[in-house]
């Protein structure tokens, strides 16, 4: 086997730094006398340089798509926040816009004098509040229905609906009033919203739409 032939099978190794001292010392002897093993020796140099840089592109396809991924999750999780953030202070805002407190339904026929009596009991407690009459309660129902045309005939006297008096107090209070008019005559019926979170109060409106 000629020299060059020897040298050229130990030029991967060569170049790869994993030969011997011995072989190392022969092959760089050689490659001082011959061109031609050289130029076999460059071009095993320029591959091996060649397939470092595939090497090095495929990594950074791999990292940037997984970068990417990590992206996506990151921006989709900022949507997902915000629209949380958003909707809850949606709810926050409704809230504090809306009238909590307690509805005094009333009797038909309760007199003047029981209904002075409540009226005075509420400004006890300087809560503000507003009568509904009958014929308001009708309407507001109205409103709520698809055919209001249905209730038509329950004006005046047919009225089913009972008058009322809301009172406005805010959230956690109202229930000393409540307890005060609880046993008074000419009242038929007391509802209160005053215990109700800002999440309850939000859903019973998007019902009531």
């Amino acid at each position: 086997m000629k020299e060059c032939d020897i040298v050229q099978d130990l030029l991967i190794g060569y170049n790869d730094k994993t030969l011997k001292e011995g072989s190392k010392e022969f092959v760089d002897n050689h490659l001082k006398e011959c061109e031609n093993c050289r130029k076999i020796f460059d071009e095993i140099k320029t591959d091996d340089i060649q397939e470092e840089e595939n090497i090095e592109i495929d990594y950074l396809k791999k990292l940037n798509k997984k970068n990417s991924k990590k992206n996506k999750c990151i921006i989709l999780l900022i949507i997902i926040v915000s629209i949380i953030v958003l909707l809850n202070a949606i709810v926050f805002i409704n809230y504090y816009n809306t009238d909590l407190g307690i509805e005094i339904f009333l009797e038909d026929d309760i007199s003047d004098e029981n209904f002075s009596k409540i009226e005075n009991k509420i400004k006890e407690y300087n809560y503000k509040y507003r009568y509904v009459s009958k014929e308001e309660a009708l309407e507001k129902f109205k409103e709520r229905l698809d055919n209001p045309n249905v209730l038509n005939g329950y004006e005046g006297n047919t009225n089913i609906f009972p008058a009322s008096l809301i009172v406005t107090c805010g959230w956690g209070n109202g229930d000393d009033l409540m307890g005060d008019l609880e046993n008074m005559h000419g009242i038929k019926k007391i509802t209160s919203s005053t215990k109700y979170g800002p999440y309850m109060v939000f859903w019973a409106k998007i019902r009531n739409l």
